[in-house]
């Protein structure tokens, strides 16, 4: 259920829960009767590139080949990925994972408090890797959700479960930037006389690298907490 629909079924919830959420309700209603698919901005730059490239000369069949031939160039760069969400769903949904997903579900002593830990786990585990922070965030929500002494707002947790991917993925092992710059076949062939090879060491084992890391996690968790709506939400 989206967040405007769900609020939409508490009518006094725009007057008790504070401006930030009745701003952050107006853009999602929104963006949810607006916002296209991502899809639909990836079709229309393919359309203007081609178009452009046309216009400056290029033969149509040169073009879609290009096309053609720079899709799989990263195709190694692809699959990479694919095996980055796959093992972190494989790890997030295993037996170790579940206890450990148990134990800190019975942390918080408060809503605002379980809203927190769920911005900071997520966060954390996105360090390790992104599709890890994904399900096991989402899956530390749902436990959460479970106790019923605890009342928390789960719009506010299902959005904190977020903020690994959202906040702190791209300073981590599972960062696409990064990946792409230490290895070398993972660059395009253009690309790698330009920048060569780049290690871990130079991009994200940076200490200035690792503070940034630390202040946006810390700021990420208190606006998180900050924002959240006190009255409790199950919808």
């Amino acid at each position: 259920m989206s967040i405007a629909k769900s609020v939409s079924m508490h009518p006094k919830a725009s007057q008790e829960e504070g401006v930030l959420v009745r701003v952050a309700i107006a853009f999602t209603a929104w963006a949810e009767r607006w916002f296209p698919d991502a899809f639909v901005f990836v079709a229309i730059a393919v359309v203007v590139v081609a178009l452009g490239a046309m216009l400056n000369g290029a033969p149509a069949f040169e073009v879609s080949k290009a096309f053609g031939n720079g899709f799989w160039s990263l195709i190694t760069f692809t699959m990479q990925m694919a095996f980055v969400a796959i093992g972190g769903y494989v790890v997030a949904t295993s037996a170790p994972a579940a206890r450990l997903i148990r134990r800190l579900a019975a942390v918080p002593e408060s809503g605002i408090g379980a809203v927190g830990l769920v911005a900071a786990i997520s966060m954390l585990a996105s360090l390790l890797n992104w599709g890890l922070s994904l399900i096991f965030g989402g899956l530390l929500v749902r436990a959460l959700a479970a106790r019923t002494d605890l009342k928390m707002d789960y719009r506010a947790a299902a959005a904190a479960a977020y903020l690994g991917l959202g906040a702190t993925w791209a300073m981590g092992l599972s960062s696409s930037a990064a990946q792409l710059q230490a290895n070398a076949a993972s660059l395009p062939k253009s690309l790698l006389p330009i920048t060569g090879v780049i290690p871990f060491s130079e991009t994200i084992f940076l200490w200035q690298s690792m503070l940034i890391t630390a202040v946006l996690l810390a700021i990420s968790v208190v606006v998180a907490m900050w924002s959240a709506p006190g009255r409790p939400c199950r919808g």
